[in-house]
């Protein structure tokens, strides 16, 4: 008998299970750098603690983050009909909308940017909307001269991409800016500089993204906008042809990187230069799980203490029509797991600031969302926040996630000593391997005798508290383990399989 180490890998489901390289399941666990070559160490995450029982008259369809002069942090949101900030007093959302509301479709989103002291939306449906965050009293018109879909700031411009106009009606392919630091100013005009530019050949218009550069992402290309100043304003160069993104909530810019999903996968973006990052490892399973029909529905996020980005979508298996996963991805080590949602929406917020008095609401200690080292109590702190469908707001520090992992499949007799020379292998024990006392692991396996076969899962069996082993007794030629680990862990880095060859070739 003999106890072999199998590390856990990359997440790479998109391979065949037989001979992976990597771990055909990482559910509710956020991936890191194993400490043996090629491994990977999984973390564990949160699930969902209400913050605020507020609500807003209809689905959250966008938020902001920014702070006044002063420093103090702002938090804003929008649905079909209004805009909102969350007020620091009472954790509530409050109505801050201009007079007569809006009148958001159903698939589009509130995008918003921050231009100095102002907060500026954008839903399509209506006029492009403002709010000094100074005063931070009600939102009003920006300009009633263009609307857009998609907005962001770029050298003293405000600029507006896939449009419509009272001339030329809808025009996907438009961009349009403001004048030089003149956020409001929108007439065409050599002085200010304020003008547009058509974009052909490369379908609708995705996104707005900058770094040191403003790029703009199409339905199937992308399009560098370099500043050269008066009278073209700016200089269009293609930078990516024939490639784009195909669900415009996918877009994510972190430390002056952007990323997205186009057609065939996960893509990165940077100085220009595309970079698929899914390819071999994820895509294919994602574009399979995902329901494109409900891509509205996607939201997108970065933790702002760990180097991961997290998409929440709708699964072709959800049931009730709202986003059931998210897909998460380390973009500095490269590797992807998943997990479930536990809320509607996921975004980047940042903390108010609280009081011992505001604790009250709370009632008893077991009902307070956080410890009280966490960021969530101090104000100005970035945090990951989600929401419900009707608006309340949850951090995540609720209870850890129950730990799902399956490893690839492995021909046992190969990797034990074996001098016999059988081509199977009795499996005697399986100890996952993992950190932090309170938890409970149960491992289940999973065998065949031929790659052509179906698996047959063992029934689950919890490890004995003594030895961390989970006794099974399994004979075969071909083997995969999964491992649950339920309760407070701090990290899963492999298995162990006790195991001795069984019959010859």
């Amino acid at each position: 008998m003999a106890v072999i180490d199998i590390p856990f890998t990359s997440f790479t489901p998109d391979l065949p299970a037989h001979n992976n390289p990597g771990l055909v399941r990482a559910h509710n666990c956020a991936p890191g750098l194993g400490a043996a070559q090629g491994g990977v160490t999984l973390f564990p995450l949160k699930s969902a603690s209400l913050y605020s029982n507020t609500s807003m008259v209809s689905r959250p369809l966008g938020t902001a983050i920014g702070q006044d002069k002063d420093g103090n942090a702002k938090v804003y949101s929008g649905c079909s009909t209004k805009l909102y900030k969350l007020l620091p007093a009472t954790r509530q959302w409050t109505d801050i909308s201009r007079v007569g509301g809006y009148s958001t479709t159903e698939t589009e989103q509130w995008n918003f940017v921050e231009f100095g002291s102002l907060q500026i939306g954008t839903n399509y449906n209506d006029e492009p909307q403002y709010i000094d965050m100074n005063t931070d009293l009600q939102f009003a018109n920006l300009t009633t001269l263009v609307k857009g879909r998609y907005i962001n700031t770029h050298k003293g411009f405000v600029i507006l991409g896939n449009t419509y106009d009272a001339i030329d009606g809808a025009v996907p392919y438009r961009i349009r800016w403001s004048g030089i630091e003149a956020p409001t100013s929108w007439d065409f005009s050599a002085a200010t500089m304020a003008d547009f530019q058509d974009i052909h050949g490369y379908g609708a218009i995705q996104g707005i993204v900058t770094d040191d550069s403003c790029y703009v992402i199409l339905k199937r290309g992308i399009v560098q906008m370099t500043f050269i100043g008066a009278p073209l304003t700016f200089q269009f160069d293609d930078r990516v042809v024939g490639k784009g993104c195909s669900v415009a909530e996918s877009i994510i810019t972190v430390e002056g990187k952007h990323f997205f999903i186009s057609d065939d996968g996960f893509y990165q973006l940077s100085a220009g230069s595309l970079t698929p990052i899914g390819i071999g490892k994820i895509d294919k399973w994602f574009l399979n799980d995902f329901d494109p029909t409900q891509a509205h529905l996607m939201t997108v996020a970065a933790s702002p203490r760990e180097t991961l980005i997290y998409w929440q979508y709708v699964s072709k298996s959800a049931t009730t029509g709202v986003p059931d996963k998210i897909l998460i991805f380390n973009y500095h080590t490269g590797e992807w797991s998943t997990a479930d949602a536990t809320t509607a929406s996921i975004f980047n917020s940042v903390s108010l600031p609280w009081t011992i008095d505001q604790l009250d609401a709370f009632i008893a200690i077991d009902s307070v969302p956080a410890s009280f080292d966490s960021p969530i109590w101090a104000g100005g702190n970035n945090l990951l926040w989600g929401m419900n469908a009707t608006g309340a707001v949850y951090s995540f520090d609720g209870p850890t996630l129950p730990l799902s992992v399956e490893t690839r499949e492995v021909q046992a007799s190969s990797v034990i000593p074996n001098e016999t020379g059988a081509d199977m292998a009795i499996i005697n024990a399986v100890r996952p391997l993992f950190e932090g006392g309170a938890a409970v692991a149960r491992i289940q396996i999973g065998t065949r005798d031929l790659p052509n076969k179906d698996v047959v899962w063992s029934s689950l069996k919890e490890c004995n508290g003594e030895t961390g082993f989970a006794y099974v007794r399994s004979r075969s030629r071909y083997q995969r383990f999964r491992i649950t680990i339920t309760g407070e862990y701090q990290l899963a880095f492999g298995v162990q399989i006790d195991g001795q060859p069984a019959g010859k070739r």
